[in-house]
């Protein structure tokens, strides 16, 4: 069974430049359905990794940045504390 279809101009575009070279646009449709419908889980291989490489650089930075604002804090509170005594 053949259905016709209107498409907008732009989205007419995008799926061509998705169409393979010797794929029709009724191939195309199909397997950007199926990649949306079913993920492929090999796409997220190594993703975990990664992520917790990051989480931790981040906790780094934090705790740095931590360091750093309360050893500045504890600095001015002291220089405030001696023009108050004085």
């Amino acid at each position: 069974m053949v259905k016709t279809l209107t498409i907008m101009d732009d989205a007419y575009e995008m799926l061509k430049q998705r169409k393979g070279k010797d794929e029709s646009f009724s191939d195309t449709i199909r397997r950007i359905c199926q990649q949306r419908a079913q993920p492929n889980l090999s796409q997220f291989a190594g993703i975990l990794p990664m992520a917790n490489e990051r989480a931790a650089e981040f906790h780094r930075s934090a705790k740095e940045t931590r360091r750093q604002i309360n050893k500045a804090f504890e600095k001015r509170r002291k220089e405030l504390e001696k023009q108050w005594r004085a």
